[in-house]
């Protein structure tokens, strides 16, 4: 019987994982044997995304082995109802009966201790997920749209309102409401035009980046170009770093001095911070670098 078996290091995020691949019993235990156990045991973190070797069964039931405390090893069971299972032991050969029986279709839980994760989306850490990134950020665009209408004609209404009721306006309420309208009008047009920036440059653009995949690709979703996170000198991101603070943007700048702009409607800024391990990475929260230079807000 065969299986799809894959591997896990330390620098890779939920989800992520290399050599998938089907795999009799047989091959999964050469497959654990030269696994770099020793070399991934250096400053990991024990969870259940770690280094590790996960087996998909064939009713979308997962059984990994990972590392664990102490120089020891850990298996993790999920079954089809989310309900997670560990069972801990000092060496890797303890755990290969308990594999065989995986692969034979016949696990016995009797070893193992069930633990308490309500409301825990454990399945994110077995499942392959999709590291490709397209705009996603189209349904915050009409909210953006309607403040920034909201913004625009207040200036329009307060003056109207002052010509209406002129004689009951003091001197200071028509500064109050000059003032009010010039803020809300520069605010509104300012942010209209960065969400069109960032639409023009995120439209028909795909990112495909994991945090442990040492390439990554960005451009036109039929041709993207291929990058390496080697050749990066430093990531500066402009703008916030929460998830909802799409009009940010990400400039990756490379040692040859050329640099790549990616906005947050594509991938947000908290993110994209996490995709890039050892790599510095600037924060510049103010000021009109919110926008994205125009030699990368055409789109192509």
């Amino acid at each position: 019987m065969t299986l799809l078996t894959k591997t896990q290091l330390k620098d890779y995020e939920s989800g992520e994982f290399s050599d998938l691949q089907q795999r009799t019993w047989p091959e999964t235990r050469a497959l654990i044997e030269q696994f770099p156990w020793s070399r991934e045991r250096e400053h990991f973190a024990v969870g259940l995304t770690s280094p590790s070797i996960t087996i998909e069964g064939p009713s979308g039931d997962y059984l990994k082995l990972a590392l664990y405390y102490h120089d020891k090893f850990i298996l993790y069971y999920l079954d089809t109802k989310n309900h997670l299972y560990v069972h801990s032991m000092p060496t890797i050969p303890e755990a290969y009966p308990i594999i065989q029986s995986f692969f034979d279709d016949n696990l016995d839980l009797s070893g193992f201790k069930r633990q308490s994760t309500p409301f825990t989306n454990n399945k994110a850490h077995f499942e392959t997920k999709d590291f490709h990134y397209t705009m996603r950020g189209t349904f915050i665009l009409p909210l953006i749209g309607v403040l920034s209408i909201g913004m625009t004609a207040f200036p329009f209404v307060t003056i109207t309102a002052a010509i209406i009721k002129t004689s009951s306006i003091p001197i200071a309420g028509y500064v109050v409401l000059s003032t009010l309208s010039i803020l809300f009008l520069g605010g509104g047009v300012l942010l209209t035009s960065l969400c069109i920036n960032h639409y023009r440059a995120s439209r028909n653009k795909i990112l495909s980046l994991s945090r442990g995949n040492p390439l990554f690709y960005y451009g036109d979703i039929n041709a993207p170009a291929v990058y390496d996170k080697k050749d990066i000198q430093k990531v500066v991101q402009y703008g916030g770093g929460r998830s909802n603070d799409r009009l940010s943007r990400t400039q990756i700048i490379f040692k040859d001095g050329s640099s790549i702009n990616i906005s947050g409607l594509i991938l947000p800024a908290d993110k994209m911070a996490v995709k890039f391990p050892r790599i510095d990475i600037g924060y510049k929260a103010f000021g009109l670098n919110y926008f994205i230079p125009r030699a990368f807000s055409i789109p192509s």
